[in-house]
């Protein structure tokens, strides 16, 4: 069984994915709209886990539709 790596390297910045996978400044400001509001939803989310929800508040699966 061969050894398993671990490599430190440090992530790229997203200047050098930029500069590595070249788009358009209109298709980089969109990008950064998603990642924006993905970013706003999240931070509004509420912290409730699901166990603590009423039973009879809680969805339904599909499955068992």
């Amino acid at each position: 069984m061969p050894k398993s790596v671990h490599i430190t390297a440090p992530r790229p910045t997203l200047e050098e994915w930029a500069r590595h996978f070249p788009i358009s400044k209109a298709r980089k400001r969109a990008l950064q709209a998603l990642v924006d509001e993905f970013k706003a939803r999240l931070s509004n989310r509420e912290e409730v886990p699901v166990n603590s929800i009423e039973p009879e508040k809680r969805r339904k699966r599909a499955s068992a539709a």
